[in-house]
């Protein structure tokens, strides 16, 4: 029986470092216990406790722009790589050497900037939190 309740605890170990989903503007978010999540406008940045990662997402208005010239001006903006299109219509470009990743999705109503840093050893957590974004 004990080792009953030992290997249940042994498996709930991994629920207990996420923390409750939190509310934002546009969006839940599923953050990690220990990190800091602030929301600023129309941007909310999720910060590692240790500084070693951040996200952040922003969402806006394209203003009549295509979601590629977009992601030219953020990529230009960000001194980044050219944006690379995939099959699902989404850009993504680097910079800070690689460091970060930008990711621009969206049509012409809305589009959605989540650029990560510091994931590279770490991209289970990243998607983690990804997977856990919900709409509103």
């Amino acid at each position: 029986m004990k080792r009953l309740i030992l290997c249940v605890m042994m498996l709930m170990i991994p629920a207990f470092a996420w923390a409750d989903i939190e509310e934002f503007r546009y969006f839940s978010l599923d953050v990690p216990m220990g990190w800091t999540a602030e929301e600023e406008g129309a941007v909310v940045t999720v910060t590692a406790n240790d500084n070693t990662g951040s996200l952040s997402i922003t969402m806006g208005n394209p203003e009549s722009r295509d979601i590629g010239e977009l992601a030219k001006s953020f990529s230009a903006e960000l001194n980044g790589t050219p944006p690379e299109k995939d099959d699902e219509g989404n850009y993504s470009f680097e910079f800070n050497n690689g460091v970060s990743q930008a990711t621009i999705t969206g049509d012409e109503d809305f589009f959605m900037l989540i650029i990560g840093t510091g994931f590279v050893n770490n991209a289970e957590t990243l998607g983690r939190i990804l997977d856990s974004l919900e709409m509103k």
